[in-house]
Parts: C-alpha cells; sequence; structure tokens
C-alpha cells in the first residue's frame, strides 16, 4: 500500500491547481436512526449552505479511506464505510483565493460504529442538523446524496 501524503502545498502551488484541474473529492451520508447528517459550512464553496461532511483525497489514500477520515475529522464520528451512493460533479464560482472550484464527488453511505456517538465539529462548520426527509432549497448534489441514502422528499 502506497503511503498517504498529508502535507499540504503552499497556497499559490494548490491556487494553480484550482485555476487549472478538478479536485478528486468524497462526500459522506453519515445515517443513524433513519436520519441524515448534514454540516452548515464555514468555508468557500458554497459557504452557508447545508452539506454532507467531505472533502479531497489525499495522495495516495483510498476514496473508502478519505470516507472514514473525513467523518472522522469534520463531525468526529468513527463510521462503517459502506457503498457509493452517488457520483457527481460540482463548479462553484466562489472557491478560495476566489478561484473557482471543479470537483468530482463521490459520496459514500456511512454508519456509526458506536451506536452511543456524539457529533463533534470542525472548525469549518458553524452547526449540524439531522434530517429524515429532504429540506427544500438543497443544492442539487446534496438532494442526489439523501436520495441515495434513502430519504425522500
Amino acid at each position: 500500500m502506497q503511503e498517504i501524503n498529508t502535507t499540504f502545498i503552499p497556497q499559490p502551488l494548490y491556487d494553480q491547481f484550482l485555476d487549472n484541474m478538478p479536485l478528486a473529492c468524497v462526500d459522506v451520508a453519515i445515517v443513524a436512526n433513519g436520519a441524515v447528517l448534514l454540516v452548515l459550512r464555514d468555508d468557500k464553496p458554497a459557504q452557508g449552505e447545508w452539506w454532507v461532511p467531505g472533502g479531497r483525497v489525499l495522495k495516495g489514500e483510498m476514496m473508502r479511506q478519505t470516507a472514514a477520515r473525513k467523518a472522522l475529522e469534520e463531525v468526529g464520528i468513527a463510521c462503517h464505510v459502506g457503498p457509493i451512493i452517488h457520483t457527481a460533479e460540482t463548479i462553484f464560482p466562489d472557491g478560495p483565493s476566489e478561484i473557482p472550484v471543479h470537483s468530482i464527488n463521490s459520496c459514500f453511505f456511512l454508519y456509526p460504529v458506536d451506536p452511543d456517538f456524539r457529533p463533534e465539529l470542525d472548525d469549518h462548520h458553524g452547526q449540524y442538523k439531522w434530517v429524515s426527509t429532504i429540506p427544500d432549497g438543497l443544492h442539487p448534489y446534496v438532494v442526489r446524496c439523501l436520495e441515495g441514502a434513502g430519504l425522500t422528499h
């Protein structure tokens, strides 16, 4: 297995990547008690929107590993990783450094290892909520992830 690179590149070089290529990302639909966890994004892109937790795949990291890592890092929940339930592209005009972000996203179905878990948000999310039906006003990508997790309108 290849070693996972957790070193971040300097911002000017990252900006060049954002400006010239799509990013590989993994999102997670954490399901518990018939509901899916959404987080309120504090950062660009999609700042101020309800979203499923997730983020970039690291060099050498398998996508399933990314899913487990993002659940633990972003909401503090150790999870079992199930199948991919949705894959799509997103393009946002409001990325970091005011550079549009193009990402290729795969959303995994996850469920908590510990039945007595308690979400603990990282510094990039202001709030969380559990939804058992699909609320109005969500980004179409998030809607498709929730539908893939079994929720309805």
